[in-house]
């Protein structure tokens, strides 16, 4: 920071602060020197409230963690005998430049950072976040500094994966602008997730060590075949391929199930080819990151929701990009399905703002759009304002099952069940090859029961449950199902299930007003 400040951070060897006449100023706690660190590292010196807590006091409940900022924040400030330096506001604690000044700059310079925070141990996460922090400017010190590696072009001077697209078609018009139709569905879907450099290339070689996406189209007659080819680190080496025939009148608009089903599954490829690219250079990024914590969402394992929002949290700090922050707001809302020890007002509040913040960063993503909207209709918003989100995001990418789903919610929110029906089965039918074909299983089981049909409810609620025995829904789907056709067998089965994740689980409390299941209560099934 420019200029002299009246304290001054030292962050590399033993954590130090001084005023500006060299006196030492004594902070009490390691947890106190880690606050400061992280603030200063923070962009713009700032940091939220959540993430300090995660950082710092993961694993204490919400009330205890946040005491403990408090508590934290008060005796820095005795001991710095400032008030004003760390401002807090609208949930966001910063570092106040006009007083503090530190080294942090050290970390993306390349300098030698093996000494940051020497000495200054604490569990996790802030054990993992230390290391990334050296590792960091580790990586820039061994690939020529920060002016080289940082800044070379657009997304790839953070550091983030370049991603190659090539088409091949005739030269026929109307083949060309199917392709490039087709094609920008995947891109789209990429760049949504992720900082991604997306780049054309005309040859294999031009993508070598990269990852590279190819689509062809071939017609004879009236019959065109779209082959999609994903090749990764290497010109000529083919790590996944699909393909789609049928009329050729049905490219162009890209409207088809199977054609929006192939582009998901190509994109579901690149994010596979990605994730282990990038694990493999040894560095992390944002796309990293994000990637890795989009593989856990969908599994609503507690430890791998956790790391997920660690992982989102940290992305978000090395690239803003709002769908980190939607994503986030995600896993919140679903621990109020899936956690019922928690305090479901505060989960609420805490997913919701954050779904606004990200849809303040980035208005036309298709991927945050649908995940706000989830987010919206679990914890009590506008459904009004839920259904519009979820129509803007189909519409931005027709190829997302998430869009479809959500709005599939949003219909049933509305009253309009009959239409959830078909929104459901596209859901299903665009993801069923993910890994996340749980999800689109459950969504089309609530609506299969909302309209009474109830052997599909429990055919699809039996396909969910089977492909992820962890995720509660289709188990409480299942418990009501069986009960209602009469075999107790099956129903007690299902209940020891729900047991194993939920020990006092009764069949009672699939009635009360309080607990998740709304829609099977909806659903005359509780």
């Amino acid at each position: 920071m420019a200029g002299e400040t009246a304290f001054r951070i030292n962050l590399f060897g033993p954590f130090e602060v001084t005023t500006s006449d060299g006196t030492v100023v004594h902070v009490p706690s390691k947890r106190g020197k880690a606050l400061i660190a992280a603030l200063a590292t923070g962009r713009k010196g700032q940091r939220t409230r959540d993430w300090l807590q995660q950082l710092l006091w993961h694993g204490r409940g919400r009330a205890q963690s946040s005491a403990s900022l408090r508590q934290e924040l008060r005796l820095i400030r005795k001991a710095f005998d400032n008030p004003e330096v760390v401002v807090s506001e609208h949930g966001v604690l910063t570092l106040n430049s006009d007083l503090v000044s530190s080294n942090a700059d050290r970390l993306q310079s390349g300098g030698k950072a093996d000494d940051f925070l020497e000495g200054l141990d604490l569990p996790a996460p802030f054990d993992a976040w230390l290391a990334e922090q050296r590792q960091l400017s580790s990586q820039l010190r061994e690939t020529g500094g920060a002016e080289e590696t940082v800044f070379p072009r657009t997304d790839a001077r953070r550091g983030e994966p370049i991603v190659y697209f090539n088409k091949v078609s005739s030269d026929e018009m109307a083949l060309e602008v199917a392709n490039e139709v087709f094609q920008s569905q995947i891109e789209k879907g990429l760049t949504d997730l992720a900082p991604l450099d997306v780049r054309s290339a005309t040859s294999d070689q031009d993508a070598a060590n990269h990852t590279l996406l190819k689509t062809q189209i071939l017609e004879t007659g009236h019959e065109t075949l779209l082959r999609v080819v994903m090749q990764g680190a290497g010109a000529g080496v083919q790590n996944w391929t699909a393909h789609w025939r049928g009329q050729t009148q049905m490219l162009s608009g890209c409207e088809n199930e199977d054609l929006l089903q192939l582009a998901y599954r190509a994109q579901e490829a690149a994010v596979d080819a990605l994730t282990v690219s990038e694990a493999r250079k040894n560095r992390i990024s944002a796309s990293l990151l994000g990637f890795r914590a989009l593989r856990s969402i969908f599994s609503m394992e507690r430890s791998d929701l956790d790391q997920a929002d660690v992982d989102l949290q940290r992305a978000y700090e090395l690239v803003p990009k709002g769908v980190f922050l939607a994503w986030r707001a995600f896993i919140q809302a679903n621990l109020i399905v899936e956690s019922t020890d928690l305090d479901a007002a505060h989960q609420a509040d805490l997913a919701a703002n954050l779904a606004r913040r990200a849809l303040q960063e980035e208005p036309e993503n298709a991927a945050l759009k649908a995940a706000a909207s989830h987010v919206f209709l679990l914890t009590g918003q506008d459904v009004t304002a839920a259904g519009e989100l979820a129509r803007d995001a189909t519409a931005l990418n027709p190829a997302n099952p998430l869009a479809w789903a959500s709005r599939a919610n949003a219909e049933i929110a509305a009253g309009q069940i009959e239409a959830s029906v078909g929104f459901s089965h596209r859901a299903l039918q665009i993801g069923r090859f993910s890994r996340s074909r749980h999800w689109w299983e459950m969504q089309a089981g609530v609506s299969a029961a909302l309209v009474g049909n109830y052997e599909a409810a429990r055919v699809h609620s039996l396909m969910a449950h089977s492909l992820v025995p962890s995720f509660r829904p289709p188990l409480r789907y299942l418990a009501a199902l069986e009960h209602q056709r009469g075999d107790e067998k099956a129903m007690d089965a299902a209940v020891e299930k729900i047991r194993d994740l939920e020990p006092d689980f009764d069949m009672g409390d699939l009635a009360e007003p309080d607990y998740p299941s709304g829609n099977l209560r909806r659903a005359g099934l509780a």
